[in-house]
């Protein structure tokens, strides 16, 4: 009886300890709803996890990997097949929903938010109008996947961006649509200033996850057949020199049976293609190189920067890295991040990352 009444009186403090707006200023872990719609995303965010999730988690609840339930009581299993049958009736594929629901427990305790997710809803529309409910998924099922997994970024995103970690920036576009029982219907206004308290309120303290401002850039050093640089001459041909002096170095890196069976011929390299990954410090880009790729005929070999260093490639008494940092050939972005590039617009993308914010490069 005294455990009962202690309870109550905390609830009670907590319930009377009101913001001016009448919002309560602690509460205790509560069940809330939040729906992102992928229309709605900002471009400056560099990915939307209201199309990559789905995305993610089609193909293993095909295959019965990840169990889909009717809602989030797991009462009863939806599985593959009747998610199969909703898509033939949907306007769009469970992959184009546009619609993601998150399920989170929120606490604000002595102005410290914290936030844990639940699990995830997915709905469309029917092809006469109606809401379709495709189903829940459970998040202990996909803490292991989220964490391991990349969400797919833009060029105005970071590189290597775990699920895990997009998901708690708490940065994507959503709207608090349930808030323990309440559903907002009765006052729409609560919604919003709830959600502002939570994610932006200056005297709630916060630990989102932060991103670091990460690209992974793809370029290509332009053949000396089509480039009058005189540099891109020196690249192919030190290049061609090395790895016909290291033959070895290439067939320990390639599965491929070209080069066994070419293994007296000269290797002509055909084409060239860099990957780095830049980290903006102190508002300074800084390069750091990830691998090159050589196309010897038809077949391509990636080389990592210690196998460069195994066959010893110097220019212009530089080490080969420290020389590909400096850009005195010509070359095209190829790709930023998942974005491709298209050739018009590789210099103004290069000069983007020289000079503009992060978030809008594109």
């Amino acid at each position: 009886m005294h455990s009962c009444k202690t309870i109550l009186l905390i609830l009670i403090l907590l319930g009377s300890c009101k913001t001016k707006s009448g919002l309560p200023r602690n509460y205790d872990f509560t069940p809330v709803l939040i729906h992102l719609d992928a229309n709605k995303q900002a471009d400056s965010l560099g990915f939307n996890l209201a199309e990559a999730i789905p995305e993610l988690l089609y193909p293993r609840i095909l295959t019965g990997d990840l169990a889909l339930w009717e809602n989030a009581d797991k009462s009863v299993i939806k599985g593959p097949k009747k998610l199969r049958a909703l898509e033939k009736i949907a306007t769009q594929p469970f992959v184009r929903s546009n619609n993601l629901f998150i399920h989170q427990y929120w606490q604000i305790f002595k102005r410290n938010f914290e936030f844990g997710i639940q699990g995830f809803s997915f709905s469309g529309e029917s092809q006469s109008g109606t809401v379709i409910n495709y189903g829940y998924v459970d998040a202990p099922d996909l803490i292991a996947l989220l964490k391991s997994e990349f969400v797919p970024t833009d060029a105005n995103g970071s590189s290597d961006i775990t699920y895990w970690d997009a998901l708690h920036t708490m940065m994507y576009d959503f709207s608090l649509i349930q808030f323990g029982n309440n559903n907002f219907k009765q006052d729409a206004r609560i919604s919003a200033e709830l959600q502002y308290q939570a994610t932006h309120d200056p005297q709630v303290y916060r630990k989102f996850t932060r991103i670091p401002e990460r690209k992974k850039i793809s370029y290509k050093i332009l053949n000396p057949e089509i480039s009058t640089n005189p540099e891109n001459s020196v690249v192919f041909d030190k290049l061609q020199q090395c790895v016909n002096n290291n033959k070895q170095t290439i067939l320990n890196a390639s599965n491929s049976d070209y080069f066994k069976e070419h293994m007296y011929e000269p290797w002509p390299i055909n084409g060239i293609t860099v990957v780095e990954e830049w980290e903006k410090i102190s508002s300074l880009p800084l390069q750091k190189f990830e691998s090159i790729t050589l196309f010897i005929e038809k077949e391509g070999i990636t080389l990592t920067s210690s196998q460069l260093d195994e066959m010893g490639i110097q220019i212009n008494l530089q080490g080969f890295v420290e020389y590909l940092s400096e850009k005195r050939f010509s070359y095209l972005v190829e790709q930023v991040n998942e974005e491709e590039i298209l050739p018009n617009n590789s210099e103004k993308t290069y000069q983007s990352l020289l000079k503009n914010d992060w978030n809008k490069i594109n």
